[in-house]
């Protein structure tokens, strides 16, 4: 007996323990089906009885469902500003950084930190840098920090030289360096479900914003920044905006780079 869409969204939250009705739901159903295109799934019916009893299945789903492309250095002009401004500022005022990637893929973005960190000259022991991500697959990726060549499009031919080693293996892949792998720490989080730790100096939640719902983005904003210290920063991506930011004690100080100041 086949099952509805809606139906199916429902099963699949218990299942995957994740809250669907966050996510605009035209992209859900858009990515069930192209899955299921792929494993030549017949309907929704089957689909839902893939993700209870088979794990890799699931584990695709997730994978298929979840943002899982990045780059490094995404968006130069606003890792600039972050360079020039942001983090300065913060190093002045603060003994320990404190800094979360959220959604964080492949590791691109966090690993872009530690090596703008690097560069300024800041001493390990006085930062940290958090990441997290809904799929375990894309974490375990992360962790590898092996990388196709286009993920370093942005990337500096001095940087390149400092912190990258070609792969033997395959061709047009690159290794990031153990010292900056080890500056960064993963973990798996649903962000809409899941209970953050507080005290963060920097949040980047870049390009997520943009697959949820107006009610779902506004209780995620509200909960990003009650574990943000005042007069830290909140970081989406270049096509995010906070509109009527100053409703939330946010303002903005680039493109889509807003400082808190918590009343």
């Amino acid at each position: 007996m086949s099952i509805t869409f809606s139906e199916f969204k429902d099963q699949a939250k218990k299942i995957l323990n994740i809250d669907l009705d966050g996510y605009k739901l035209d992209r859900v159903e858009r990515r069930t089906k192209s899955l299921m295109r792929r494993y030549d799934v017949a309907d929704f019916k089957e689909c839902i009885n893939l993700i209870e009893s088979d794990s890799k299945f699931k584990e695709a789903y997730l994978n298929h469902f979840t943002i899982n492309t990045s780059e490094f250095f995404r968006n130069p002009e606003s890792f600039e500003f972050l360079k020039k401004n942001v983090l300065p500022e913060l190093i002045q005022r603060k003994n320990k950084l404190r800094i979360w990637s959220a959604p964080c893929s492949n590791g691109c973005e966090p690993y872009t930190l530690a090596i703008i960190l690097k560069e300024l000259g800041l001493s390990s022991n006085r930062f940290e840098i958090y990441a997290s991500d809904l799929d375990p697959e894309i974490l375990n990726k992360a962790k590898r920090g092996l990388y196709r060549e286009n993920a370093l499009k942005n990337v500096s031919d001095s940087l390149m030289r400092k912190y990258f080693t070609e792969d033997s293996a395959k061709d047009n892949f690159y290794q990031l360096s153990n010292d900056i792998k080890r500056l960064v720490n993963f973990e798996q989080k649903d962000l809409i479900n899941g209970r953050f730790d507080r005290n963060w100096d920097l949040i980047l939640s870049r390009n997520f914003f943009i697959y949820l719902t107006k009610e779902m983005k506004d209780q995620l904003i509200k909960k990003f920044l009650s574990v943000l210290n005042s007069d830290s920063y909140f970081f989406l991506g270049n096509t995010e905006y906070i509109f009527s930011a100053e409703k939330y004690d946010l303002e903005k100080v680039y493109q889509s780079i807003y400082k808190y100041h918590k009343n």
